[in-house]
């Protein structure tokens, strides 16, 4: 389960002139926010990603929730506690870059799954047609970005909504029509 941050012109580089506006970035209170049809969602506190959690840092937390961990509660002040956040690497936006990490990891291939689609959908839910729209556009970035098969190592996957099934199929049917680079 592998993971791309979405640049701030994911959904909106592609994004017909007629929904210009329906997805904006904002700031409030000095912070970096994602408005979607002028709505400012916290669903993901920092949509930029510029600052991210570490990877891992919910292995504590899952430890001492596991009935079966060999960590007990007791034993929570003697671990350090990962940092609150790491400056997001390259890796985390770029294929190249992330090929580069997979390497470091031990990491043949990956499935890639965008991040903020999710908000999109969850956000959007009484505009079906926006939703179809913009998630149109994020899978033209994330084809321009990331491809649907890097090297034959990194495949990303296209968002397919579903709230209307022809839209659906007619996206489904595009993607599958994209010719892959590999």
């Amino acid at each position: 389960d592998n993971h791309m941050y979405e640049a701030t012109d994911a959904f909106t580089k592609y994004l017909p002139k007629e929904y210009e506006g329906v997805i904006k970035y904002v700031e409030v209170n000095g912070r970096t926010k994602i408005a979607i049809k002028n709505k400012i969602s916290d669903y993901i506190p920092n949509p930029t990603f510029n600052k991210v959690a570490p990877p891992g840092a919910q292995e504590l937390e899952f430890k001492l929730k596991n009935p079966d961990s060999m960590t007990a509660a007791d034993k929570e002040l003697q671990l350090a506690p990962p940092p609150r956040y790491i400056e997001a690497p390259d890796a985390f936006f770029e294929p190249e870059a992330r090929i580069v990490m997979m390497d470091d990891q031990g990491i043949d291939r990956a499935m890639m799954w965008p991040t903020l689609a999710s908000l999109l959908e969850e956000r959007l839910t009484d505009d079906p047609i926006a939703t179809h729209v913009v998630v149109h556009a994020l899978n033209q970035w994330m084809h321009e970005q990331w491809t649907f098969n890097f090297e034959n190592r990194i495949f990303p996957t296209p968002v397919i909504t579903l709230p209307i099934v022809d839209k659906a199929i007619a996206e489904l049917e595009a993607m599958i029509g994209i010719p892959l680079r590999g």
